[in-house]
């Protein structure tokens, strides 16, 4: 029996509480108070950083414990006492913070109860079920894979494009139980947006709330990718890193225990995925915002101390000293108003693969955005290099212009589908079944030219109605500027000699439109079996810029794992039909031509040409006809 995705992290919780083997606490030399021991009416304190990298001590009382919160494990509900908790409550970025009974390590504040609360009670993690976290770095497992099907997903948006739904199902992978579902819920993360404008932090807003995450802006993170002293403090504030540098992605959190070289932090997961390898970095806290709804901090990170290495359901386990591995990203623009260049690094984790494009593309929006400073249309020439650890380099590039559209971020487009094709083509390399070269360094080159450059396909036009075998024919395609100026483009076919239909079909489209179609026919073209097919995917992906024509015959066939068979025999179709890998197909492709156009071709049309007087098949008239490999398009 499968449990439902929404049981799962009350059975790890079990599973965590109950085994042993992965108890951990001997590994700790902590002055501990057990949950046991905890009584209503008890007083403490607790630590935190409410501004600066100062820690603060607030009261604390024990409100009552509830037996078997979780199966096996208690929690302790707490009311915070002092002038910082009455003016804030319970503070997004608190997780984590210690709480000290009789002098004693107690817990971390976990979690909070309901919205607009009156007085600021909370939920504290027992520090034994947090010490545990320690235990699975004894057996440490390869870290989890991310679903497959997301890989096929990010291909897939590569080739024809994406909306806001892809990037739902990303996130959906990452936390599958939304934050809201009960009133009794982890304290929200601050998910603090170096660098971002609040246009770009708003669009991220309808992501990022359902999974317990308080977007906000903050100042550019100060962390390089060098260690710095390696060194916290219980009450200091700490983040998880994704992005940093000139602009920066990072969630804020409170240390509650250091020993050694070992760290808790957070009081909860923050995903919940189990063996990691996350940047972890000590944290400047700018300012604590007061809100009825919710106050939360707000910060920057200072300086990489470590790396996160478990993120477990009841809280974070970290090592000082041990540096991250980090994929530095380039990225360079050319405007009319000069050039800017933007130094990021990207978190190399293989449990954050499928997260961690939708990071890079925030990043890259902004970025972009940035360089435009407007939300005129504009048109985006896209050159993106990914250099990979076995000495190759991966190359894409496209022509993006503005179309009014309804999705992610409206006005701007052509720099959202610029940002997502960088993201998605990092995903399709991150997330995919083949045994994949590490990626060593991004860079994108985008030059943003103003105005909109974009044309549809109306209409074909042939010279002649029929033709003969071995004739020519001219074909003329009309493309409509939204402004309504008209581009034509004439093409002359050469008829093949021989032909077993008394049809040809002429299709005319753009990118996307022609590649859709496609994958609608022949969906296996486009599924890689290895590593090599899918760089030759990427590699090879067709360019907006062009207006692509396809000449096709009728000719019964099918298609084996995508590859094309067409005017097969009666006998040789009877024997391959029904072994489950085949797809019938119905006509095959003689010839493609790729002309470049000053703009984004969208939409697809196709014409039929009538051929006279047809030869009959034979063998040898087969092996004659000239078509142009795909590896040769």
């Amino acid at each position: 029996m499968t449990l439902p995705a929404r049981f799962l992290p009350l059975m790890m919780l079990f599973l965590l509480s109950a085994s042993p083997a992965l108890a951990g606490d001997a590994d700790w030399q902590l002055d501990i108070m057990p949950a046991k021991d905890v009584k209503p009416g008890m007083k403490g304190i607790g630590k935190t950083v409410f501004a600066g990298e100062t820690v603060e001590s607030f009261g604390v009382e024990v409100l009552d414990v509830v037996k078997g919160f979780y199966p096996q494990q208690d929690l302790f509900i707490v009311r915070l006492l002092g002038e910082q908790a009455e003016r804030n409550g319970v503070v997004s970025g608190m997780s984590g913070s210690p709480v000290y009974l009789e002098g004693k390590l107690a817990g971390a504040l976990a979690m909070r109860f309901g919205d607009f609360q009156k007085e600021a009670i909370a939920g504290v993690m027992p520090i034994e079920a947090m010490m545990r976290a320690s235990g699975y770095e004894h057996q440490r497992t390869p870290a989890p894979a991310a679903p497959k099907r997301m890989g096929a997903n990010y291909l897939r948006a590569v080739l024809i494009g994406t909306a806001d739904a892809l990037w739902q199902q990303v996130l959906a992978t990452a936390v599958p139980v939304s934050a809201h579902l009960s009133p009794a819920r982890q304290i929200e993360t601050p998910l603090v947006l170096g660098g971002f404008s609040s246009q770009a932090i708003a669009a991220l807003q309808p992501f990022l709330s359902d999974l317990g995450w308080v977007p906000v802006a903050g100042g550019g993170s100060a962390a390089s990718g060098e260690a710095v002293s390696a060194t916290l403090m219980p009450g200091e504030a700490v983040s998880q890193v994704f992005i940093s540098g000139d602009l920066s992605m990072e969630m804020i959190g409170t240390v509650t225990a250091v020993d050694r070289n070992k760290v808790l932090a957070f009081g909860h997961s923050l995903f919940n995925i189990g063996p990691t390898r996350m940047p972890m970095a000590r944290t400047h806290i700018l300012a604590t915002i007061p809100s009825l709804i919710g106050s939360s901090k707000l910060g920057k990170s200072v300086g990489i101390v470590g790396t996160f290495r478990q993120d477990r359901l009841s809280g974070i386990y970290g090592e000082l000293g041990e540096m991250p591995v980090w994929i530095p990203v380039e990225i360079g623009l050319k405007t009319p108003g000069g050039e800017k260049e933007f130094q990021l690094r990207m978190a190399s984790d293989p449990a954050f693969n499928n997260l961690m494009p939708f990071f890079l593309r925030s990043a890259l929006y902004q970025a972009l955005v940035t360089g435009k400073m407007g939300a005129d249309p504009s048109t985006v020439r896209l050159q993106y290099e990914m250099r990979l650890g076995d000495g190759d380099t991966l190359r894409i590039k496209d022509f993006i212009s503005y179309e009014e559209r309804l999705g992610f971020m409206g006005a701007g487009s052509e720099v959202a589908e610029a940002a997502d094709l960088v993201a998605m083509s990092t995903g399709a390399v991150l997330v995919n079944d083949f045994k994949t070269p590490e990626i060593l360094s991004l860079r994108v080159l985008a030059e943003i030219v103003p105005g909109e450059s974009l044309a549809r396909i109306q209409e074909i036009r042939q010279d002649h109605l029929k033709v003969q075998p071995g004739d020519s024919l001219q074909l003329l395609f009309t493309l409509r500027r939204s402004d309504g100026e008209e581009i034509e483009i004439r093409q002359d076919v050469h008829v093949p000699h021989y032909l077993q239909a008394r049809r040809l079909t002429v299709i005319a489209g753009g990118a996307a439109a022609l590649t859709m179609q496609e994958m609608q026919s022949n969906p296996d073209k486009y599924r890689p079996r290895s590593f090599a097919q899918l760089r030759h995917i990427l590699n090879n992906r067709r360019q907006a810029d062009a207006l692509y024509i396809q000449i096709r015959e009728a000719a019964p066939g099918i298609a084996v794992l995508g590859e094309e068979m067409a005017s097969l025999p009666p006998s040789i179709l009877g024997v391959m039909s029904g072994k489950g890998s085949e797809r019938s197909l119905h006509e095959r492709v003689l010839r493609e031509w790729s002309i470049p156009t000053p703009c984004e071709v969208v939409g697809i049309k196709r014409i039929t040409v009538r051929i006279a007087q047809p030869l009959k098949p034979n063998r040898a008239a087969n092996r004659s006809v000239p078509v142009t490999p795909i590896s040769e398009w």
